[in-house]
C-alpha cells in the first residue's frame, strides 16, 4: 500500500482524492491547503489529515507520494523540495511552465533517485485510444497530415471562460494561465505519442481575444516532422460551435472524430481504401467514454508493480514544455523555430 498526500485541494486536487480512493494499491492520508476556510470542510470530505503547511505535509515519514495540485508556476519548487524530502511526485500537467524549470526537476530526481511522474491524463481518452489503435494498424497508410482541436464550448459557453474568472490563475500570467499550457499540453503529448518522435520543429500563433489581456486564448501551431508529414494543433475558448476533434489524412484513407458540445468525442468515421481497391466506410461509436483522468492511477500501480512496461515519463513531459517555449518563441518572432 502507497500513502499518498495532496497538495492544493482545489477542483483538481478533489479529483486526484477521488481517483486515489477508488484506486487499488493506494491510499489519501493527508493533504495540504492553504484557504484556511476550506480545511475543515476537507477533512469531513475525504476522512484526512490536512495542513495549511506544506513543509509539516512533507515531514510525515509514513508518506510514500506527493502529488502536486497547484498553480503551475509553483510545480518546480515544490517537486524539489518534495523530493529532497525523500518523497517521489506525482505534479499536475503541465510539468512547469517553462522548459528550463522542466530540467531543473529532472535533475533533482536523478540526484535523489525518486520517480516523477505528469498527470497527461489525456492519454487515456478514448478518442485518443482509438485514433492511435487505427493509425498503428495501417488502415490510412501513410500518414501526411494530423490536425488536433479542442474548441471549447458548450449550451452555457463559455466553459472555460466562466471557470477561468471563477479561479483567476487560468487568466493570469503570473500564475501560467493560459490554454497553451492548459489544452496545449494535453494536444502536443498526444502528437508525440502517435508519432513517436520529436518535430524538427514548430510554427505558433498566440491571441489573447477574450478572457485576458495577460494570457491566451486561442492557440494555433503547426509541428513539421522529417516526412511529409504535418500536425496542426489547435485550442480556443471563444468558440460557439465545435469543429472535428481530430481530422487525419493518409495516402489511403481519412479519419474524423466529430465536435460535440462539451469536450467529450465519442463517433469516429473512417474512409480508407483496401488492398483490392475497393473503398470502405466505417463508423465506430466510442461507448463509456470516461470522464477525466480516468486510467492514469490503475497504470502507475502497474508500472510500479512491473505490470507495465512504460508509464508518464518525466522526459515525455518536459518535451511537451519545449515545445510549448517554442511556440511562445515563434508567436514572438514570427519564425519558424527549429527543433
Amino acid at each position: 500500500m502507497l500513502n499518498i498526500g495532496i497538495i492544493g485541494m482545489g477542483k483538481m486536487g478533489a479529483i486526484h482524492a477521488d481517483l486515489i480512493n477508488e484506486t487499488k494499491g493506494l491510499k489519501l492520508i493527508a493533504a495540504c491547503e492553504k484557504s484556511k476556510n476550506r480545511i475543515d470542510q476537507i477533512k469531513k470530505d475525504h476522512k484526512i489529515d490536512v495542513y495549511d503547511n506544506i513543509g509539516d505535509l512533507l515531514d510525515i515519514k509514513e508518506l510514500d507520494y506527493i502529488v502536486i495540485a497547484t498553480t503551475n508556476e509553483t510545480h518546480e519548487e515544490i517537486a524539489i523540495e518534495a523530493m529532497k524530502k525523500g518523497k517521489d511526485v506525482i505534479v499536475e500537467k503541465p510539468m512547469s511552465w517553462n522548459y528550463e524549470s522542466t530540467l531543473k526537476m529532472i535533475e533533482t530526481s536523478d540526484k535523489y533517485d525518486k520517480n516523477l511522474f505528469v498527470h497527461h491524463s489525456r492519454r487515456w481518452d478514448r478518442d485518443y485510444l482509438m485514433v492511435k489503435k487505427i493509425l498503428d494498424a495501417g488502415l490510412l497508410g501513410d500518414i501526411l497530415l494530423i490536425q488536433s482541436k479542442v474548441m471549447l464550448c458548450d449550451e452555457g459557453w463559455p466553459a472555460w471562460g466562466i471557470d477561468g474568472i471563477e479561479n483567476p490563475w487560468r487568466i493570469k500570467k503570473e500564475y501560467g494561465g493560459g490554454i497553451l499550457l492548459d489544452w496545449g499540453a494535453h494536444l502536443i503529448d498526444q502528437i508525440l505519442l502517435l508519432i513517436g518522435k520529436e518535430p524538427i520543429g514548430v510554427f505558433g500563433l498566440l491571441q489573447n481575444g477574450v478572457w485576458s489581456s495577460e494570457v491566451e486564448d486561442y492557440f494555433l501551431s503547426t509541428l513539421k516532422f522529417d516526412s511529409e508529414l504535418i500536425c496542426q494543433i489547435e485550442a480556443s475558448n471563444n468558440s460557439r460551435l465545435s469543429p472535428p476533434r481530430w481530422f487525419i489524412i493518409g495516402t489511403k484513407g481519412t479519419l474524423a472524430v466529430k465536435g460535440r458540445s462539451t469536450p467529450i468525442w465519442d463517433e469516429v468515421e473512417i474512409r480508407y481504401q483496401n488492398d483490392d481497391g475497393t473503398s470502405e466506410n466505417q463508423t465506430i461509436k466510442l461507448e463509456d467514454v470516461p470522464e477525466l483522468t480516468r486510467g492514469f492511477y490503475d497504470d502507475m500501480v502497474l508500472f510500479l508493480e512491473g505490470k507495465k512496461k512504460d508509464f508518464v515519463s518525466m522526459h515525455d513531459a518536459s518535451k511537451v514544455i519545449k515545445i510549448t517555449d517554442m511556440i511562445r518563441q515563434s508567436n514572438e518572432t514570427g519564425k519558424f523555430i527549429k527543433y
